[in-house]
């Protein structure tokens, strides 16, 4: 498939978005959920799931589960790799700026560390202890683990059963399934706290994966539901752009009614997506795909695509300027002087984008290597086409 540069940018307005909630400046009460009652993680989770079905589900077909189940899981040992690498960074850098400044945000946030050093050390290569902002990562890893058997049975069975139990997973986290889980665990010798297994939900995330993964299939030949929206797209538009502004407006006048907080369940709460906030992360997708989509094809705003083409590793690079900067510089009752603030900005801009450049030059200098080595696969000869006379020598050899 060609590569499209629109969600490339999509993903670079999500991982700005994200950034501007983490980071304790002024942008947050902008960046935090700013359209309603959608973060800006239910985007990059369902994008990502998306072009991991657009791209994976016809390499199923061609290929067969064992060259798709190989290359998602390379990418997932990958991740898992940064993922180890940050929490390195959490119990040795992090944990010395703490002693030594002694600030107290940054005791809050090792607040369970401190508590149970040997069970967080010990559960945290298993994802049983998770340090807030490092609980996003773990629930992607396994989600594009599992992509394979999932692709494989939803071609096999279709996507029915797969939508159904989805679902079900999703109403079993809304009676609080997960919680229970997690007490299991605290109850089998491992002492610690609710709070130590991260904030999302994974029984209740998954849905956004999974459609993500359908809807990315299906792109390639859609099912009647996708028919039947495409067949009534004005009247869609028309009820999705309403409900998004009900939403819109909700949120800024009604505020956090219905919201929820701690393990209480709320229609509109965000770590078990509850159903008033699927509805609204439904119809602000639809608004999304008919305006913002097509102003990003024209557009093409090439640092806002750098950085969706490289977007894990900017997003596992922004995590330690975050803990840091909100830590040393993040206070309970009022945010940093506005210097810091803009300091802090710089410094993270700089960051991501530096860390998108170098990622690029890396993949780039791989795919030259590759094509020294010998002929493409059929795959990399879609993606990057090569010069007419390098073409002619690459069929002289086939």
């Amino acid at each position: 498939m060609e590569r499209r540069n629109e969600l490339d940018a999509l993903r670079g307005i999500f991982l700005l978005v994200m950034v501007g909630t983490h980071l304790p400046t002024a942008v947050n009460a902008v960046a935090n959920q700013p359209l309603g009652y959608v973060s800006a993680a239910e985007g990059f989770v369902f994008l990502s799931a998306y072009l991991v079905g657009s791209i994976y589900g016809p390499l199923l077909a061609q290929r067969g589960l064992a060259y798709v189940r190989d290359r998602l899981w390379k990418r997932a040992r990958k991740l898992y790799g940064y993922h180890l690498l940050l929490l390195l960074f959490v119990f040795t850098v992090v944990v010395a700026v703490a002693q030594w400044s002694g600030a107290r945000a940054l005791t809050d946030y090792l607040r369970v560390l401190f508590d149970h050093p040997l069970a967080a050390v010990a559960g945290s290569p298993f994802f049983l202890y998770q340090p807030p902002l490092l609980d996003i990562l773990p629930m992607y890893i396994v989600f594009m683990a599992v992509s394979p058997a999932l692709l494989r049975a939803a071609r096999r069975r279709g996507w029915l059963p797969i939508l159904g139990g989805s679902g079900l997973l999703w109403l079993f986290a809304q009676l609080g399934g997960g919680r229970l889980l997690q007490q299991g665990v605290s109850t089998l010798g491992l002492p610690l706290p609710l709070d130590a297994y991260g904030a999302f939900n994974w029984f209740a995330w998954q849905l956004v994966w999974v459609a993500g993964l359908w809807l990315g299939v299906g792109q390639h030949r859609p099912s009647r539901v996708v028919q039947a929206v495409r067949s009534h797209g004005r009247l869609t538009m028309v009820a999705a752009c309403a409900v998004s502004l009900v939403f819109l407006l909700w949120r800024q006048h009604v505020g956090g009614l219905l919201v929820g907080t701690g393990a209480g369940w709320a229609p509109l709460d965000k770590w078990r997506l509850g159903p008033l906030r699927i509805v609204d992360c439904v119809a602000l997708g639809l608004v999304f795909n008919r305006t913002l989509l097509p102003a990003l094809r024209w557009l093409r705003v090439r640092g806002l695509e750098l950085l969706g083409r490289n977007s894990l590793q900017v997003f596992s690079a922004h995590i330690p300027v975050c803990v840091l900067g909100d830590g040393l510089l993040g206070h309970n009752a009022s945010l940093p002087a506005p210097s810091e603030q803009v300091m802090l900005i710089v410094v993270m801009l700089a960051v991501m984008l530096l860390v998108a450049w170098r990622s690029e030059r890396s993949s780039g200098r791989a795919v030259r290597a590759g094509l020294r080595r010998g002929p493409r696969s059929d795959l990399a000869a879609r993606l990057i086409p090569l010069p007419v006379p390098q073409r002619e020598r690459e069929r002289g050899r086939r």
